[in-house]
């Protein structure tokens, strides 16, 4: 079996579940202490399909066999690595997995969304619960027992910080609020004549002498301005210097914290008001000690796991009879 460096299948994104057989089936897989049947394959071809469809993407039906052989090769993993679990596997388990469905959660707009994406998938959202316990115990038994091997050491983060000083680079920006008066009709894209120019920069004028009297500034924003990316946000972005409009940043670059100014460019007039001023710099260690540790732990865990899964199989008299 080839694993390619990977813990699971980029199909991870996919959602599927193991069916437990209802009846006499052909056993696809065997090893100490687990069988796999042609029917908990099915079940978690099924859910692959459905999940697919559930995005709008049709699987091929030349495929099929491909996604079948890596599938098993996941549900065998999955069963030699519960048989090799223990108490305390199976209690990080769960909060992982806990913490992964409330992530996954968020990213919809209600619960009764979530729960008709899951259903649309063929399973119950306490079904799909399960699902990430039983993924996430296959990866805490593997961490655990990769422990030694996959260890980083300070000196490596130490080492890495330092061989690659430009990725902690960071560039020089100003966090700000502004309101857009556009010298352009923004239903049309007709460039406004010098009459009407004249009415907005005097419209800007008043906005601004409201933001220097004290006036919410980003309830300003909802009402004057014209940039359609920003004015429900109270006019909030962040600018760099370095990408940004040189007259425009020249004068950003050059006020004062939270005092709004009326800046004139060829897009508009500008109200804005600087929040923070961010000079270029690097991030230092401790700002990024973590991240690094992370990525050097997932390098070395993609390193081993090749080989420990190969003895995983050889160690549980792993078997397959896939047609």
């Amino acid at each position: 079996m080839k694993w390619h460096g990977r813990l699971f299948l980029a199909l991870l994104c996919s959602v599927f579940l193991i069916e437990p057989a209802t009846g006499a089936t052909k056993v696809v897989a065997s090893g100490l202490g687990f069988n796999i049947t042609q029917d908990e394959l099915d079940g978690a071809f099924r859910r692959i399909v459905l999940s697919r469809a559930v995005n709008g993407v049709d699987l091929p039906l030349a495929m099929e066999p491909f996604f079948k052989k890596q599938l098993l090769e996941e549900l065998i993993l999955a069963k030699v690595t519960s048989l090799r679990a223990n108490p305390a596997d199976r209690a990080q388990a769960y909060i992982q997995a806990k913490d992964n469905y409330t992530i996954l959660r968020e990213q919809f707009a209600s619960a009764t969304a979530f729960s008709l994406k899951i259903e649309g998938m063929g399973m119950s959202t306490n079904a799909y619960r399960l699902f990430l316990q039983e993924q996430a115990l296959t990866q805490e038994v593997l961490k655990r027992e990769l422990k030694q091997q996959t260890m980083v050491k300070e000196v490596e983060v130490l080492e890495f910080y330092n061989e690659n000083l430009a990725l902690w680079k960071t560039p020089e920006y100003a966090e700000v609020e502004h309101v857009l008066l556009a010298k352009v009709d923004l239903a049309t894209g007709r460039r406004l004549n010098p009459d009407e120019r004249a009415a907005k920069q005097a419209t800007a004028a008043k906005v601004q002498a409201k933001a220097v009297a004290g006036v919410n500034f980003p309830q300003l924003a909802k009402e004057f301005s014209e940039d359609l990316a920003t004015k429900n946000d109270g006019g909030k972005f962040r600018l760099y210097r370095s990408v940004a409009d040189p007259k425009i940043a020249e004068r950003v670059f050059s006020m004062r914290i939270n005092v709004p100014e009326l800046v004139e460019s060829e897009t508009g007039f500008h109200i804005i008001r600087v929040m923070k001023l961010e000079s270029a710099g690097a991030k230092k260690i401790g700002e990024v000690r973590a991240e690094i540790r992370e990525h050097l732990y997932q390098k070395k865990l993609n390193e081993k796991l090749p080989t420990y899964v190969k003895l995983l199989l050889e160690q549980a008299r792993v078997k397959t009879f896939l047609d």
